[in-house]
């Protein structure tokens, strides 16, 4: 599973622009970071709140390609899975980012849980960042 936008705050829909991204494979939903002027996937757990979501399943064949993303916003609710068990994915709750930028797992995160179907590994999980 991925990060999925799940609902705004005011019902916008989210901007896509494209960005400079380093080279290699992304997928949709994947958050990312920046490094050395370009957007790159996070290389490990994640306890901040990330800049950039991938809007498509892309390659970027050289470094600077250009990369449809959007800006993580507090007034998204976004939804993705646990990565493992979390006992603490309920209301309140706070997760981290894992490596790779495509699930949210146990630790002190960003990651405000708002519901869950659940706390066991590949539960789905909605939540904002704060």
């Amino acid at each position: 599973m991925s990060f999925t936008p799940h609902k705004s705050d005011d019902g916008a829909v989210l901007p896509h622009e494209y960005l400079p991204a380093a080279a290699g494979g992304y997928k949709a939903g994947q958050l990312l970071n920046t490094s050395g002027g370009r957007v790159a996937p996070i290389g490990a757990a994640f306890t901040t709140v990330p800049p950039y979501l991938c809007m498509a399943d892309a390659e970027v064949a050289e470094a600077g390609g250009l990369l449809p993303v959007t800006r993580v916003s507090r007034g998204v609710i976004y939804e993705t899975a646990l990565s493992a068990a979390a006992a603490g994915a309920g209301p309140g709750g706070r997760l981290q980012v894992t490596a790779g930028g495509l699930e949210a797992s146990t630790g002190a995160g960003a990651f405000e849980v708002v519901s869950s179907d659940g706390t066991e590994a590949g539960s789905a999980v909605r939540g904002r960042f704060v």
